[in-house]
């Protein structure tokens, strides 16, 4: 009997000091184990709800939609006014980023909070017509049509440099990974490449027919031929090039946008009559060119969680 009772005795302390060690050690295992979901539970609650964005080339302002294609509001962010029109645009977890492009004379990239409010009309200044625009955790990027280069400046504006890479005129899309930055330019018809700090910059990474918006998801890059009405594909490392992944696309298409489900491209039209959003599975298939109607002259295009 005595020895139960010694058993029971040594099985309560050793009960005892276990429980200690949970609640009260800060660096046990079962300390980080709740710490750590703990932060995947905030980084989820922080997740910001999927949407649609695009700029209206008709009236300058920003259109938004549910990802399903619903609630499709063509003023969610009212024109800025002063003869700005929307140019190419991006997302991140914090802010909707696009550029002023209206044919030659705009300077500025622009930027709200994803739910419309606290608009910066002049976000970034002195840039080159700018056309496409991105983002990553250190940097925003941009490319004027009409200027030289790709600039770039930190995520809150500061630290412009207007001449980052040099690339020549007709640049528009740009997108950014982990590793390096791509453009399109529509007037050579190559995406070009660079390593991320602007060096090993090669001009001639991927032949287009006249790209313009282009985007990045998984070991993909998407771009749009507009000079044909097509979206090409090719892998990340510039191989297996496929100019006619998705053909025969509405009116004139100049940015795309892709998740890590659906490509989206927005339907200029004519210089502004277009309507629709059309949207594609990542492999091509199940093509929807009127998505989303109701659009006024839809240019660039960015979904959230996405890329651009």
């Amino acid at each position: 009997m005595s020895k139960r009772i010694g058993s029971r005795i040594v099985l309560l302390q050793l009960t005892l000091q276990a429980a200690l060690l949970y609640f009260c050690a800060p660096n046990s295992a079962a300390g980080q184990m709740s710490g750590e979901l703990a932060s995947s539970a905030d980084a989820s609650a922080a997740a910001p709800t999927p949407y649609i964005y695009w700029t209206n080339d008709k009236n300058g302002s920003v259109g938004r939609a549910g990802i399903a294609g619903t609630g499709v509001n063509n003023k969610f962010i009212p024109a800025a006014g002063g003869g700005v029109k929307g140019g190419g645009m991006t997302v991140d977890s914090q802010y909707i980023y696009w550029t002023s492009a209206n044919g030659g004379t705009a300077t500025t990239i622009l930027r709200a909070k994803l739910n419309g409010t606290g608009v910066n009309k002049h976000f970034i200044t002195g840039a080159h017509n700018p056309c496409g625009v991105a983002v990553n955790s250190f940097f925003i990027y941009w490319a004027g049509d009409v200027g030289m280069s790709i600039g770039r400046a930190n995520l809150d504006g500061t630290g412009v440099d207007q001449n980052f890479i040099a690339t020549g005129t007709g640049v528009c899309g740009v997108a950014v990974t982990s590793s390096h930055i791509y453009w399109a330019n529509y007037q050579t018809g190559w995406i070009g490449r660079a390593n991320l700090n602007g060096t090993g910059v090669k001009m001639n990474f991927i032949p287009t027919s006249a790209a313009a918006g282009l985007a990045v998801e998984g070991s993909y890059i998407y771009w749009v031929n507009s000079s044909n009405g097509s979206i090409g594909r090719a892998k990340i490392g510039g191989t297996g090039v496929n100019q006619n992944f998705i053909t025969g696309l509405n009116g004139e298409v100049v940015f795309l946008a892709v998740d890590s489900a659906h490509i989206y491209w927005v339907d200029w039209g004519n210089r502004g009559t277009g309507t629709t959003i059309g949207r594609a599975n990542l492999n091509g298939t199940s093509v929807n060119q009127s998505f989303i109607k109701g659009t006024l002259g839809g240019f660039g295009i960015a979904v959230t969680a996405g890329n651009p």
